[in-house]
């Protein structure tokens, strides 16, 4: 194989790394008054999630509401923030100190393989109503 050949392949190569770098993307999450909008949001696994106009809130993921092996997140209080996910699945969060005014969404990355599990956890008061109405979210988009 010639020099020139050789170096043809390697610019494929990395023109196809970085096509496939480029095809991730960034979705916006915005905080307005006691709400996120949006409330469910579909993505690609690598994507990542910014969470913007945060100013008294946070967003923490809710244990046993994310996709097995998945981490789990949480941003500092009042601080806009990023997650990438790279695990399918759905993943329900809630603003800590908002929880009770049902201020909590879900992220949807790929296909929603663990909804039956997500629906099975059992929890209180102000997760369960954000539970329930996105789980309701994403049902209704299936």
């Amino acid at each position: 194989m010639s020099f020139k050949t050789k170096l043809i392949s390697l610019m494929i190569a990395a023109f196809g790394v970085s096509s496939m770098a480029l095809a991730e993307e960034t979705h916006t999450v915005k905080a307005t008054g006691m709400a996120f909008d949006p409330m469910v949001i579909q993505i690609a696994p690598g994507d990542t999630v910014k969470w913007q106009s945060m100013s008294t809130h946070n967003v923490e993921s809710l244990e046993g509401m994310i996709p097995e092996g998945a981490e789990s997140f949480k941003s500092p209080m009042s601080e806009n923030y990023r997650h990438t996910f790279e695990e399918e699945g759905v993943y329900i969060y809630v603003c800590t100190p908002h929880v009770s005014m049902g201020m909590g969404g879900a992220v949807v990355v790929g296909n929603p393989d663990n909804l039956e599990d997500v629906k099975a956890v059992e929890v209180s008061g102000g997760r369960q109503r954000i539970a329930d109405e996105a789980i309701k979210e994403i049902e209704s988009s299936m």
